[in-house]
């Protein structure tokens, strides 16, 4: 069926065919266009300001386009689109049509010849000379786009590509800064990017060498090999660029003493094509992720097993490296998983293992990472020299006096370690024991005093539960307002969330008004629905519209609490053309 608005450009097509109500036209070269104003006004900003403004043009009758970039070929293709909705271009004068409708303000012509150049060109018939000729296009016309289309495509094929003649030839700094800097970009290993990059660098060594620093640069160099790292760039030559001096220097820092929160480590640290997944793993070192889509537990086949150990207690992701709490051989160990190499290594084993005593949280701050135990002092181990040191003991300020049950939770608020110690004790009552449940204490260590202090208590009691930050503030979720003492088993009595004012140094609980009663662990924080499983808090990706006054639909996560109950949560990034995972 033909809308009215076709039905008018089929007729103001034919009147300009037939030559009726003509009013001006168009001249470029030797070549007049003609035209009625009032469709030039209507498809293109540039005559609609030259026509309404009052400018000398609007009352000529022959307007003559003095452009050099407006060709008559592409003008009579710009002005044959106009008027009948179709364009007709080919690989030969697209550029030059997209150019001449870019300048005269076409939106629509110039949203076809980007079409044509993604779905005809990137899409079926790309190389190299073409990626760099639309790309110098692209960016020449603001066109983001058809940019990120064109860079999308080069990122797909970067291994097949970057080492051939055409890319080492053509190819400029520009162009390949902007590839490197993408998290799809297609390559084995960040260490076959760097090579690379310095292949380019050395084809045209004399010219390129001032731009080495700038694509050096956009490499993510905390992934690379160390020994390739200093092998190329610790060379007279390359050491005579202050930049790369620099790039060497913050990389074998970086080496040594490894950090996530860093900014090296969030900007030449981050795994590419990579997605945070949620894993879980059990005490004989299985893995298994949770694929949100399914929402059932799976197999992760891309993530080698940790073994040997006999159980886990918790985990920590420092960056590209995933460091698990565990029992081996009768003694507590740190494993160290390497998510780039995918490999697993075991470091200095830090206290023999005593029956009773558990791991409670790891937590990282710098250079370190905090071992929360259950029942004991916290130690923590440096990172950079692999050794393991005591610190001051809560006990000190933490006088728990005749409680006979008591565990912990932890986690980094504000560059502190901040703990909570759930308590209670268990008294004879006249019917038997009876549990009488504490409120909760809250203890700041601060690493660079080395002091601990006490805090405010919680307005409810918490046992199993979890601090947690988000949006910058602290929350404790999960776990039962009571416990039964003999097993250390909860009871089932949700305990509330709480978030903490260190300004006022007070608790004050936040109330549920979307979450209805749940065996999910569900709990709203800040407009979103998080599940606390295994002591761990997962967010579900749930977002509760403002000013919704209806329950959160939990409907669906039934599996997410089906994990063994000893199990490990973390999130691990894992190459998302394995999993197609999203979290958020």
């Amino acid at each position: 069926m033909v809308t009215r608005s076709e039905m008018l450009l089929s007729k103001c097509a034919q009147f300009r065919q037939q030559g009726e109500f003509i009013d001006v036209r168009l001249k470029v070269g030797e070549d007049e266009f003609a035209a009625h104003r009032i469709v030039l006004a209507a498809n293109s900003d540039y005559f609609h300001a030259m026509f309404a403004r009052g400018m000398k043009e609007s009352n000529q009758e022959v307007i003559e386009l003095k452009d050099e970039n407006i060709s008559a070929a592409a003008m009579k293709i710009v002005m044959d689109s106009i008027y009948s909705g179709e364009i007709n271009v080919n690989d030969e004068n697209v550029f030059e049509v997209l150019t001449a409708a870019d300048r005269l303000q076409v939106t629509s012509v110039v949203q076809q010849c980007c079409k044509y150049l993604e779905t005809e060109v990137v899409e079926m018939k790309f190389d190299v000379q073409t990626y760099c000729r639309v790309i110098l296009v692209a960016n020449l016309l603001g066109l983001e786009d058809l940019k990120e289309a064109t860079q999308r495509k080069m990122a797909s094929v970067y291994r097949e590509i970057c080492e051939k003649e055409e890319f080492l030839s053509d190819m400029n700094a520009d162009s390949l800064s902007a590839l490197l800097c993408r998290d799809d970009l297609r390559a084995p290993s960040e260490n076959f990017v760097f090579k690379s990059v310095v292949q380019w660098i050395k084809y045209r060594k004399e010219e390129r060498m001032d731009v080495a620093a700038q694509v050096i640069g956009a490499v993510r160099l905390g992934l690379v090999d160390i020994k390739d790292v200093i092998e190329e760039l610790d060379t007279e030559e390359m050491q005579a660029i202050p930049e790369i001096h620099m790039l060497l220097h913050r990389t074998v820092v970086h080496n040594c003493r490894p950090s996530s929160s860093s900014a090296f480590a969030l900007e030449k640290a981050r795994p590419r094509s990579m997605s945070p997944v949620l894993v879980a793993i059990f005490h004989n070192g299985v893995i298994n992720y949770f694929d949100v889509q399914s929402k059932t537990w799976k197999e992760l086949s891309t993530m080698q097993p940790l073994t040997p150990v006999q159980e886990c207690y918790c985990a920590e992701l420092i960056g590209n490296y995933l460091y698990v709490a565990a029992q081996s051989n009768s003694k507590f160990v740190l494993c160290c998983y390497d998510i780039v190499q995918d490999t697993w290594s075991t470091l200095q084993a830090f206290t023999p293992h005593m029956p009773g005593i558990q791991i409670g949280s790891l937590c990282h701050i710098e250079e370190h990472l905090y071992v929360i135990y259950k029942s004991s002092a916290p130690y923590r181990y440096n990172i950079a020299t692999n050794q393991w040191q005591s610190i001051a003991s809560p006990n000190a300020v933490c006088d728990l006096g005749q409680v006979t049950f008591c565990n912990k939770a932890a986690a980094v608020y504000k560059s502190c370690l901040y703990v909570l110690y759930a308590q209670g004790i268990e008294q004879m009552g006249n019917s038997g024991y009876v549990s009488m449940p504490y409120n909760s204490l809250l203890y700041c260590f601060d690493p660079e005093k080395n002091v601990w202090e006490q805090k405010a208590s919680t307005k409810t009691p918490h046992f199993g539960s979890s601090l947690v930050v988000v949006n910058h503030n602290l929350y404790v979720v999960g776990g039962d307002c009571s416990f039964i003492p003999q097993s250390f088993q909860l009871s089932g009595s949700p305990a509330a969330v709480e978030v903490y004012n260190d300004q006022e140094n007070v608790w004050s609980v936040v109330k549920q008004m979307h979450i209805p009663p749940n065996n999910l662990r569900a709990v709203e924080i800040d407009g979103r629905v998080y599940f606390i499983i295994n002591s761990f808090v997962i967010d579900s990706g749930i977002t509760i519209p403002p000013g919704e006054v209806y329950p959160a639909v939990l409907d669906g996560w039934e599996n997410l609490g089906m994990v063994v109950r000893n199990a490990v949560l973390c999130y691990v990034p894992v190459k998302t053309e394995n999993h197609t995972i999203e979290i958020e």
